[in-house]
């Protein structure tokens, strides 16, 4: 084992540096440490102007006992606009240094008049690193000496070298990642942000519709999701009708939560101008053409858009290629696809083929259940989806009524999962006729 007391040094120094996450407390690390076998007692840094041959910005000037102590912190910053607010120089020692873009050592030093290197005044020896980039040198360090001729020797300038663009790689990498880490802060407030908007276009509390009870629930992949689900009170002489939508944007996260956002506008400037039975294509056909002259560039919407009369169970629909809800039958307890029929989905093509309608009578106590696909597309560890039949079981298994049937295809996900993550948003809603003139 080599009695060299440098090498015990230079360990401790690497087990610390590797423990940082600042590339400021890395080479304040080193600064402080690397005196300790070499005879250095003061750095400067510069970086130079770009376009400005001979100009230079001073970005530290410590002395290396100040750094050990911890009573001074060296000022490095190498954000652009840390960088633009320093003051550009020209000659000077550090300009004489830098004029070749050549590694170096200076002895005899003449005397420094700058008020930015006064940690170093004073100072015999002088090492004038350059630490390259990709393209150019991006940054010089400049390590003093006390110790006069000799002191420092042409191996110390080329180990420097390449000691200190090693270190400067490494901090290039750290900073980068700090910059990283900057950003996705930066961009999780912004998605929190879209999440809360979002959030706030979903019904706040169901409606309270006679003869009808209602259960929902909405959970979502990440903080934003693109599932949506509404309630429509429906102008009609015929009847208490109420449109009920469940829509699902391709794809999940910020993007289909805007796409979702715009989905809530057009549905709510849509004007029921009709006084007879509301029409659920029509509906679904101005939101399409809405969605289409927007340009959702890949993004569209499958949806399934209900009217109900509360008064006679009675429901027509339209569906835009969503998935097929089911009706659980409370005198048979059979369950029932309402997938007679469906168009394509929304935003794709202007002109809304009228092929999703369809139309059904809900008898007394029978259930209407609506979902996104990532209810049936939630897989177990065997790569097994949920499916329609997960849906189902979990609806013969519940109690009757719509928050049992809800909490049941939750239990049945978890037990089918083992997961109470997501890989896509999850949306129900289920409606039950409670027969003509009971009480909501």
């Amino acid at each position: 084992m080599s009695s060299d007391p440098s090498v015990g040094i230079s360990l401790k120094m690497v087990r610390q540096m590797t423990q940082l996450s600042s590339s400021r407390d890395v080479l304040g690390e080193f600064m402080a440490e690397y005196g300790k076998f070499r005879p250095i007692d003061g750095y400067v840094g510069a970086v130079p102007v770009r376009g400005d041959p001979g100009a230079y910005r001073i970005t530290y000037a410590v002395r290396r006992s100040d750094i050990a102590a911890g009573t001074v912190q060296h000022t490095r910053d190498m954000r652009q606009e840390a960088l633009e607010a320093l003051p550009i120089q020209r000659g000077g020692l550090i300009g004489a240094l830098i004029a070749d873009g050549q590694p170096k050592m200076a002895h005899a030093l003449p005397e420094i008049t700058d008020p930015q290197l006064r940690p170093v005044v004073g100072m015999q020896s002088c090492m004038a690193i350059p630490i390259f980039g990709p393209e150019h040198i991006d940054e010089w360090t400049f390590a003093f000496s006390n110790v006069p001729d000799g002191a420092i020797q042409p191996r110390d300038v080329v180990n420097a070298t390449v000691t200190a663009n090693l270190l400067g790689s490494a901090n290039r990498h750290i900073d980068m990642v700090g910059e990283i880490k900057r950003l996705n802060r930066a961009l999780n407030d912004q998605i929190d942000a879209i999440a809360r908007v979002q959030q706030s276009l979903l019904p706040s509390n169901l409606p309270r519709i006679r003869n009808l009870s209602i259960a929902s629930s909405y959970l979502t992949s990440d903080a934003a999701g693109g599932d949506y689900y509404d309630f429509f009170r429906l102008p009609s002489d015929t009847g208490e009708w109420w449109g009920i939508l469940i829509a699902d944007v391709s794809g999940h996260g910020a993007a289909a939560a805007t796409v979702m956002a715009m989905l809530h506008a057009i549905l709510h400037c849509y004007e029921h101008t009709e006084r007879g039975e509301p029409d659920p294509y029509r509906v679904m056909k101005y939101v399409n053409t809405r969605l289409a002259q927007a340009g959702l560039e890949g993004s569209f919407i499958t949806a399934f858009f209900a009217v109900v009369d509360a008064e006679s169970g009675r429901v027509r629909y339209c569906n835009c290629g969503h998935n097929p809800p089911r009706i659980l039958k409370a005198l048979t307890q059979q369950i029932i696809p309402v997938n007679q029929r469906a168009t394509f989905p929304l935003g794709i093509f202007e002109d809304l083929p009228a092929d999703g309608e369809g139309e059904f009578t809900l008898a007394a106590n029978d259930m209407l259940v609506l979902y996104t696909d990532g209810i049936t597309e939630a897989f177990n560890a065997s790569r097994e989806m949920f499916a329609e039949r997960g849906i189902d079981q979990a609806l013969l298994e519940g109690l009757p009524g719509p928050d049992e049937a809800v909490m049941s295809i939750h239990c049945g996900l978890f037990a089918h999962t083992a997961s109470r993550s997501r890989a896509d948003d999850q949306t129900i809603v289920v409606i039950q006729y409670l027969g003509q003139d009971s009480a909501a």
